[in-house]
């Protein structure tokens, strides 16, 4: 199973909210455990809802196989079939984040990821990205917070469940 690590890293936008708290359940805990463990990065959808100002993460969407060593893309056939399913009711709640691994490289955001938590970040100010090392079991949870830009967010706002 994965813990949660504490990192910072930063980039500053647009106007987002101050920390909130972000509920995981344990079975989202677990499959992603079982997606990333791997010798490469793999990608996936957070999905859940957000009820007095705090997330909760109840499922994933895993990515697929558009990954390499140190890089993976959600195919974009895939985010369309998601996008369907959930106007039609095949999947409940909405997207809330996205979550990637980080196989043996630690926990951190690229650029590259800096700039993906960005576009969810347009969609809701509550969007989170989730970065798994396998190897360590550690994870970490980024949000935007106001006036800082995208920080980890602080493991006493992180509840397993």
């Amino acid at each position: 199973m994965l813990k949660s690590y504490l990192h910072s890293s930063k980039l500053a936008p647009s106007p987002g909210p101050i920390l909130f708290k972000v509920f995981v359940t344990n079975r989202v805990i677990d499959r992603i455990s079982r997606d990333v463990n791997r010798p490469f990065e793999r990608i996936g959808l957070l999905m859940g809802t957000l009820e007095d100002q705090s997330l909760w993460i109840n499922d994933i969407i895993p990515g697929g196989n558009e990954t390499t060593e140190v890089s993976c893309v959600f195919p974009p056939q895939r985010l369309a079939q998601v996008a369907n399913d959930i106007v039609q009711g095949k999947i409940e709640g909405r997207i809330v984040g996205w979550y990637h691994s980080h196989p043996g490289h630690g926990l951190f955001l690229s650029q590259t990821d800096l700039e993906t938590h960005l576009q969810f970040y347009q969609f809701s100010p509550y969007a989170v990205s989730l970065v798994a090392d396998p190897k360590s079991s550690e994870f970490g949870i980024w949000i935007y917070e106001n006036g800082i830009g995208v920080v980890q967010l602080p493991s006493n706002y992180i509840h397993i469940i």
